[in-house]
């Protein structure tokens, strides 16, 4: 009998020996699996109505603005895949999943529990630059919007973080998934508690060289090149404070649900963008806010649910005679005065009402009224 023959008996003898036998195959269980599978999210529904000939909510508008599932699977203490679907108004958003990346926390074993301790992340996720951005959604902020220059970034890349710094290096262009050829970006982050309750960080954000691409960093929704540029870079600056007053178990996570008795945050910042080739415009701005959130008093039980909040933003671009399209308005000056209010229904039901009274200037406004009433139900799980 040929050696491959006799091979092929064995293999057959082994597959069916449970069989001949009355042994049961060994199943499969799911139970295990599953309980590493971590499902949240968070959800809201809104009522818009604006002003403004060319606003997008001038007849009032019942949304859904808010609509984020989460799945992660936790494969031990350490690692984790996370995977986020972009659900907002049940549209077809691009990208669909928004978030997916591996995470590992305190991944060398000699340094966990220590002051050195380095935890990673490598995919697609949002990088913290920046405090608002944390929480820059209508469930988790303060108030039903965010402030002027709402900035933002999320792109593919790999980020390390600490106690108290955070690195992260990623594409820099808004070309989702693979780099097409430009340079990477760099962002470094330093956040510290000098004097509880008194919190401070400093971002700085570098983009790299992005050709003719749109960035991923957004500053009050700027994205695009300015015109006539065929390489150019963005930078970004910006320093954070916040201080607590009666500071409370969760003052931080997340801003709508703070239990201190106020809070106070200051944003200071700046970026530039420089650019070559023909006629490149270069633009540079600065932006920050002052925004404050007061937990009512307990009376009757009532009024410790509820809360006020008011927000005064700005972003303004250097030169008079600068626009851009600053939040859809082409302007050389954006200013947003918010203020309202909130009651928290449980600790995850949250019903909003907010104002904004939006302040433009420049040569080129589009619209000189785009005021806005926001009436919010949020949820979060």
């Amino acid at each position: 009998m040929k050696p491959h023959s006799i091979i092929t008996i064995i293999l057959i003898s082994l597959f069916i020996s449970p069989f001949a036998y009355g042994e049961e195959s060994p199943k499969v269980d799911l139970s295990n699996l599953l309980s590493k599978l971590k499902l949240s999210g968070r959800a809201a529904s809104a009522f818009y109505n604006s002003q403004g000939q060319t606003s997008s909510f001038r007849s009032g508008s019942f949304e859904v603005p808010e609509a984020k599932l989460v799945f992660m699977f936790q494969a031990d203490d350490f690692n984790s895949a996370t995977f986020r679907f972009n659900l907002n108004n049940g549209g077809n958003n691009t990208p669909l999943v928004d978030y997916l990346f591996l995470q590992a926390k305190d991944f060398i074993p000699a340094l966990r529990n220590t002051w050195f301790n380095v935890s990673g992340r490598l995919g697609r996720f949002k990088q913290p630059f920046g405090e608002e951005t944390q929480t820059n959604n209508v469930v988790e902020g303060i108030l039903p919007s965010n402030s002027a220059a709402n900035v933002g970034v999320t792109d593919e890349g790999i980020e390390l973080s600490g106690k108290i710094w955070v690195v992260a290096v990623g594409n820099g262009n808004s070309v989702v998934g693979s780099d097409s050829g430009q340079g990477k970006s760099f962002l470094g982050r330093l956040f510290y508690t000098p004097i509880d309750p008194l919190f401070i960080s400093t971002s700085y954000y570098h983009s790299g060289k992005l050709k003719a691409s749109s960035a991923d960093m957004s500053i009050a929704g700027i994205t695009a090149p300015a015109s006539g540029a065929t390489n150019w870079t963005r930078q970004v600056a910006e320093i954070d404070f916040r201080y607590d007053l009666g500071k409370g178990k969760k003052p931080l996570n997340p801003p709508a649900y703070s239990d201190s008795q106020a809070f106070f945050r200051f944003s200071l910042g700046a970026f530039k963008d420089g650019s070559t080739g023909g006629n490149a415009q270069k633009r540079q701005a600065h932006f920050g806010f002052v925004e404050s959130l007061w937990n009512l008093p307990d009376v009757w039980n009532v009024l410790s649910h509820f809360y006020l909040a008011g927000r005064v933003s700005t972003i303004k671009l250097r030169g008079a005679s600068t626009t851009a399209s600053l939040n859809s308005v082409t302007a050389n000056v954006y200013s947003r005065y918010s203020f309202g209010g909130g009651y928290r229904c449980s600790d995850n039901m949250l019903l909003k009402l907010g104002y904004d009274i939006n302040y433009t200037k420049g040569s080129g406004i589009n619209d000189t009224a785009d005021n806005l009433l926001s009436l919010v139900a949020s949820l979060r799980f």
